[in-house]
C-alpha cells in the first residue's frame, strides 16, 4: 500500500525551505538549540532587549520557548552567514514612570505624574552571532557526548517492557531509574543552558529518523510491505506530538504505544498465506536504526568546529576586503 506523505517523509528531497525541510539536518537542529540558548542567556543576563530583538529576526517570534524540531525558517548556514553581515542596529525602547497615585506614589503630587520615556539600544548582529557559533561548538560536544547514550536508552525501554511483561502491566522498580539529565536549565550545572532539553529532543528527533528509515526502507517482501504499513498505521495515532511544540519524553512514549499493540495475523486478500505482525520485532528494528543514527551524527557533528572557523574567516577577510 502507499505511504502516507509525512512532513518529516518529504525532509531530504524537498527544497521549499519549510520547517520540515530544515528538520532534516542535525547541524540545523543544532544551530535551532544554540540561539535558543542564547535567548536564554541574554534575558537570563538582564539584556531581555537584545533577547526579544533575536527572537523577533527574520520571523523566529515564538522560538524562545519553542520545544521541538525544525524551529529555523532559514537554512543554518544563511541564518549565521546574514546575521554576521548586519550592520549595527539602533532600538528604541519606550517605558513609563508610574504616578499619579499608582505604585504606592501620592496623587496629589504634580511631580509625580506618568511620564513616558524613552532610550536607545544598539543591537550587534555580528556579535550575536559570534556567540551562537562559539555555542554551537559547545553544544556538539555535549551532543557527542550524550549521543551515545542513546543505546542505555534503548536498554532502558526494553528493561521496562520485559518488566511490565513480567509484572502484569506494571514497572515495580520504575522509581530506582533516574534520569540523565533534568529538565532545561535546573541542570545548567553540568552543561550548557538547555542540556536536558536538548537530550529529550535528540532522542525525539533520533527515533523520528529511524521511523523514517523504517518506513522508507525496500525490500522484505509481503512480510516487509505489512510492517512498514503497520508502523505507518500506529505512527499516525500515536506519533503526532513528534511536530511542533511538544512535551518531554515523546519518543518513549510512542515507543511504548508500539509495544503495547497486539500481534496480528495478516491474510491478503486472495491468498492463503498469512503473515504475522510482531510489533515487538518492528519496535526492535527501530531502535536499532536509532542508534545507527546517533553514531552517524556523532560523526557529523565532530566537523561543527572547522565549518564555525570557516564561516568566521569567510566573514572576517570579507570584512577587511571591503
Amino acid at each position: 500500500c502507499r505511504r502516507r506523505e509525512y512532513w518529516f517523509l518529504r525532509a531530504e528531497s524537498s527544497s521549499s525551505g519549510d520547517r520540515a525541510t530544515k528538520a532534516g539536518d542535525i547541524k540545523q537542529f543544532l544551530t535551532q538549540r544554540s540561539v535558543q540558548t542564547l535567548i536564554f542567556v541574554l534575558g537570563v543576563g538582564r539584556d531581555q532587549i537584545t533577547a526579544d530583538w533575536l527572537e523577533k529576526w527574520a520571523g523566529h517570534d515564538g522560538l524562545a520557548k519553542y520545544h521541538g524540531l525544525g524551529g529555523l525558517h532559514l537554512n543554518w548556514d544563511e541564518y549565521l552567514t546574514t546575521l554576521l553581515r548586519l550592520p549595527p542596529e539602533e532600538v528604541t525602547v519606550e517605558f513609563k514612570r508610574r504616578g499619579a497615585g499608582v505604585g504606592g506614589w501620592s496623587k496629589d503630587n504634580p511631580y509625580l505624574q506618568n511620564h513616558v520615556y524613552e532610550y536607545t539600544e544598539k543591537i550587534e548582529p555580528s556579535r550575536l552571532a559570534q556567540r551562537i557559533i562559539n555555542l554551537r561548538s559547545d553544544i556538539a560536544e555535549e551532543w557527542i557526548e550524550d549521543l551515545a547514550l542513546i543505546p542505555k536508552e534503548n536498554e532502558e525501554m526494553w528493561r521496562s517492557f520485559f518488566e511490565k511483561v513480567r509484572e502484569n502491566g506494571e514497572d515495580k522498580v520504575a522509581h530506582l531509574q533516574f534520569p540523565v539529565f533534568d529538565k532545561d536549565f535546573t541542570d545548567s550545572n553540568c552543561g550548557t543552558s538547555y542540556r536536558g532539553g536538548n537530550y529529550d529532543l535528540l532522542k525525539r528527533f533520533a527515533t523520528l529518523r529511524a521511523i523514517q528509515t523504517f518506513l522508507m526502507e525496500k525490500g522484505g517482501g509481503k512480510e516487509g510491505e505489512i510492517s512498514r504499513d503497520f508502523l505507518d498505521r500506529v505512527f499516525t495515532v500515536y506519533g503526532t506530538d513528534f511536530e511542533g511544540d511538544s512535551h518531554y519524553g515523546v519518543d518513549s512514549k510512542f515507543i511504548e504505544a508500539l509495544l503495547d499493540q497486539a500481534p496480528k495475523l495478516v491474510r491478503e486478500q486472495g491468498s492463503e498465506d498469512i503473515t504475522m505482525i510482531s510489533p515487538v520485532s518492528i519496535a526492535e528494528s527501530v531502535l536499532g536504526m536509532r542508534d545507527e543514527v546517533a553514531r552517524r551524527w556523532i560523526d557529523e557533528l565532530q566537523s561543527v568546529k572547522d565549518e564555525n572557523t570557516k564561516l568566521l574567516t569567510d566573514y572576517l577577510m570579507q570584512s577587511y576586503s571591503t
